[in-house]
């Protein structure tokens, strides 16, 4: 509300011409899919009212579910059948490397978002499009007035934000950093899976990158209903404070690990002792 208008000697306040006004529900302007139901998707778009489906290449959220074969080239097919964009969410899955997983695994989104990860803890987030959808946009010259001409604030373009995120892509998250990650987060992986089969226990893990992750279900989770069912407060509980008493330090979430560029072998080879002991004394060994 930016004006007035008199009446008698009163003022009364007008909505101002484009504001979009309070959220609406959200569950009346989308539509649902489950991660890996390609049919399902093709269900909510065949409605022909998605504007874009938004999506992380692999969940994160709900404990890491890792695509099935050939799953994201069926959903870009899927959009650009039925004329819907495709958003790729990296804030998380940026862990699979340089460029995320849409340049690990060759994805072409219409657009793609990153958070915190490219500020090194400073905030920051960003976004980008294809030359195509850039084109589309900018012949628009009503954006302003649908509240979409941009992305401002008092924080939007801050120097110090810009400052972070040209030091950690620069000279942190690099080539080599990545490498050097992702190597130890396989070491931890198969650390993990041999503790899983000498010990018979129904659980798995799974990486994304310099990511991985313990799960209490064998196999692996495949949708979010699926790894949301695989919870147990109990065990997450145990694993977090006997490694926490112990010297490691889990994500406060799930028993999610991420590789760092100053971890090294011997801090893999630790957890890889203390999850073994930890596993152990939980089946009686």
């Amino acid at each position: 509300m930016s004006g007035g208008h008199a009446i008698g000697r009163q003022w009364q306040g007008v909505s101002r011409e484009g504001n979009v006004g309070a959220p609406y529900d959200v569950t009346a302007t989308s539509r649902v899919a489950e991660f890996n139901d390609v049919e399902g998707l093709e269900r909510q778009l065949a409605h022909g009212d998605v504007a874009a489906v938004l999506m992380e290449p692999a969940l994160t959220n709900i404990g890491i579910v890792l695509p099935e074969p050939g799953y994201l080239d069926k959903v870009r097919e899927l959009t650009r059948a039925y004329g819907t964009l495709l958003i790729n969410d990296e804030t998380h899955t940026f862990s699979a490397g340089p460029g995320g997983a849409t340049a690990l695994w060759g994805l072409e989104p219409d657009m793609l978002t990153i958070g915190k990860a490219i500020g090194g803890g400073v905030p920051a987030g960003a976004y980008g499009m294809s030359a195509e959808l850039a084109d589309r946009v900018l012949a628009r010259t009503d954006l302003d007035l649908v509240d979409m001409g941009g992305v401002g604030g008092t924080l939007a373009g801050n120097a110090m934000s810009m400052a972070a995120v040209r030091a950690t892509l620069g000279e942190v998250l690099t080539d080599e950093a990545f490498a050097h990650m992702t190597a130890l987060a396989e070491v931890f992986t198969e650390d993990v899976r041999a503790v899983i089969a000498d010990t018979g226990l129904p659980w798995s893990v799974q990486r994304l990158g310099a990511r991985a992750e313990y799960r209490f279900a064998a196999p692996a989770p495949v949708n979010g209903t699926a790894s949301r069912a695989t919870s147990d407060e109990e065990l997450d509980d145990y694993l977090h404070l006997y490694l926490a008493n112990r010297g490691i330090l889990l994500t406060p979430f799930h028993n999610m690990a991420l590789m760092c560029p100053d971890t090294v072998r011997a801090d893999v080879d630790r957890h890889g002792v203390l999850f073994r002991e930890a596993v152990e004394e939980l089946v009686g060994r």
